[in-house]
């Protein structure tokens, strides 16, 4: 079965995919042919075994679009992937990409929010993890914190607005925020991952350079409520309609909030140099910095409870595949859904080691509930019989016969 790995992307998570990609295809190849389709910061689509190798990407520069084949995407007799030669030439012609199966790696916006899977819906092609509903409110904190309260599950205080209410009233949202949330507050893009552009105010001095980073990001912020004493619990969820939780894990860390580089980076204690660790880390999940218990030391009438949240947060956001749910708690154990992370922010398949599946055969998973998913989709009704353009011929001949003409106007 050939597998199309798509990574890069438009999006300032742009080298965190990279990384993705090359742990992902690590796991793909054992069962799978991959097809690597490398996206440009330019947006410019291009296909090449050598994608697969980290070092095409580490070795000075990146890809250029003028020295690798592209790739197109056809509407003509049905939806498919073709690459166009670098060169053109006598012999040169495009070929079809034979794609079974399409791997989102894209993270951020242009590829985690939804509209990577909107095109793959267009196409008909089957696509690893959530849909595009479940992608978009998974990458969306706004929407997100809006229809987990509808649905009854416990969030913090929050405070949605956009960068031209922020420019045009500050001073009444600032009011809106400090009567509605106390100090410690959180500011986050509303679409945005990897931390980027979030920071944590504990004035309102704070808040204001806050927001003005935020507003770098995306054109809508969202501020939170902080908790002081408490901590974060993760769990990830598997599956369509009968998801299974994983076991639940507790990040350790010695600051606020995870940075990108507390996420990311972190210092060799051999070297004293900066480092990322490619083997056996969980760069895909966004902790490969972080220290974590697993399974996290806590009640297990705690773990069920969180565990059961989870369940219920990947169903009423519409997710399929796999997704990370982060939780705070409490020091009375009062526990808040914060928020949920769509692949490809985190495959968290550390949590799935315990028992007894490797990352391997968790891609196995994946690509199986993509291929189940889409047959289910193909199975509903998309056309619908009607005499309705015959009855509007009909109506418009009777209307153009009933107008008056130009003479006896």
């Amino acid at each position: 079965m050939n597998v199309a790995l798509i990574f890069g992307g438009r999006s300032p998570e742009h080298e965190v995919s990279i990384i993705t990609a090359h742990q992902v295809n690590a796991a793909l190849a054992e069962m799978y042919d991959v097809i690597p389709i490398y996206i440009t910061k330019e947006g410019a689509w291009l296909t090449d075994d050598k994608f697969k190798e980290l070092s095409t990407f580490t070795e000075g520069s990146l890809p250029r679009a003028a020295d690798f084949d592209t790739v197109s995407v056809e509407f003509e007799t049905r939806a498919k992937f073709s690459a166009i030669p670098k060169r053109g030439g006598l012999f040169s012609k495009k070929r079809e990409l034979p794609i079974d199966v399409v791997f989102p790696a894209i993270h951020g916006v242009h590829g985690e929010d939804g509209s990577l899977q909107g095109l793959l819906e267009l196409m008909d092609v089957p696509y690893v993890g959530a849909g595009v509903v479940g992608s978009g409110v998974g990458m969306d904190k706004i929407m997100m914190k809006a229809i987990l309260s509808e649905n009854g599950l416990p969030i913090l205080p929050y405070v949605p607005f956009t960068k031209h209410d922020w420019d045009v009233v500050s001073t009444d949202i600032l009011k809106v925020i400090e009567e509605k949330i106390i100090y410690p507050m959180f500011v986050k893009p509303a679409v945005s991952g990897s931390s980027i552009g979030v920071s944590r105010a504990k004035d309102e001095a704070e808040l204001r350079d806050a927001i003005e980073l935020a507003c770098r990001y995306c054109h809508r912020v969202v501020v939170e409520q902080g908790i002081e004493e408490g901590y974060e619990i993760n769990c990830s969820v598997i599956g369509t309609h009968t998801p299974t939780p994983s076991v639940c894990e507790q990040p350790i860390t010695s600051t606020d909030f995870l940075s990108f580089d507390d996420k990311y980076i972190h210092e060799n204690s051999e070297t004293g140099s900066d480092s990322i660790d490619l083997v056996g880390s969980d760069v895909a999940s966004g902790m490969a910095g972080a220290e974590r218990k697993i399974p996290a030391p806590i009640p297990e009438e705690l773990t069920l409870h969180i565990q059961n949240l989870a369940t219920m947060a990947f169903q009423v956001l519409d997710c399929a595949g796999i997704a990370r749910i982060d939780f705070l708690v409490s020091s009375e154990e009062q526990v808040y859904v914060n928020e949920i992370n769509t692949i490809p922010g985190s495959f968290s398949f550390y949590l799935w080691e315990p028992v007894g599946i490797s990352f391997a055969e968790l891609v196995t998973q994946l690509v199986d509930l993509a291929l189940e998913t889409h047959k289910e989709k193909n199975r509903l009704i998309y056309s619908y019989s009607t005499n309705l353009l015959s009855q509007a011929g009909a109506s418009f001949a009777k209307l153009k016969t009933d107008s008056p003409s130009e003479e006896t106007e």
